[in-house]
């Protein structure tokens, strides 16, 4: 039975992604997999339930993939690659899907933008407090207020960077907002670990 929920989430996730949402109706995912909408309304009770679910079952897929990625790292590291992942969603992010959903279901958008926040800013006092403790970073920041300045700082300086007249590549705003947090969190240690490993690999790249 929980393979069936699983097979519709998989088959509305790729159909939402290549066409957008309202372009995708609950027969179009019925159709690809073969299954009664009778059978869809045991699992659904309604598109926006199915949306709300691919959203939710895409979130947990990435959220594994960051916490392999970042084993064994230390909390600058972490830092950075969060960054870097943060500019690769945005890159990659299907356009129609969240066109659709800001505009046809502004509550499940409201809902997702404010808990892609809320992550942020839990990732980023986890790896402020793991900086700490390994002795990189500051053992006087505020750990509350620089945590929500950094989850909205990143959401509105991408926004607001990549709106703007002149046109800045994502690239560049990344790297730009990686060397402006890390020289304000990290301390003599923290900043000889960055010359010695970040600069330089980035310098020979």
């Amino acid at each position: 039975m929980e393979n069936i929920r699983i097979n519709i989430i998989q088959a509305a996730t790729v159909q939402f992604n290549q066409v957008g949402i309202r372009n995708v109706s609950i027969d179009d995912v019925c159709a690809e997999i073969r299954i009664s909408k009778k059978t869809f309304y045991q699992y659904f009770n309604k598109k926006e339930d199915l949306i709300d679910a691919v959203i939710a079952s895409s979130q947990n897929e990435h959220m594994d993939k960051v916490h392999r990625c970042i084993k064994d790292k230390n909390a600058i590291e972490v830092f950075i690659f969060m960054i870097k992942e943060i500019k690769k969603t945005s890159e990659c992010a299907p356009f129609m899907f969240w066109h659709d959903l800001k505009k046809y279901y502004p509550a499940l958008h409201q809902k997702y933008d404010k808990y892609k926040t809320e992550q942020i800013k839990s990732a980023f006092e986890d790896n402020i407090l793991q900086g700490i403790k390994e002795g990189y970073y500051r053992d006087n920041l505020d750990i509350e207020l620089l945590s929500f300045f950094h989850s909205v700082q990143i959401k509105n300086t991408f926004e607001t960077m990549m709106q703007s007249q002149k046109k800045y590549t994502l690239k560049r705003l990344t790297d730009f907002f990686i060397d402006m947090i890390i020289h304000l969190i990290v301390n003599e240690k923290g900043l000889k670990y960055v010359e010695e490993n970040i600069t330089e690999k980035t310098n020979n790249n």
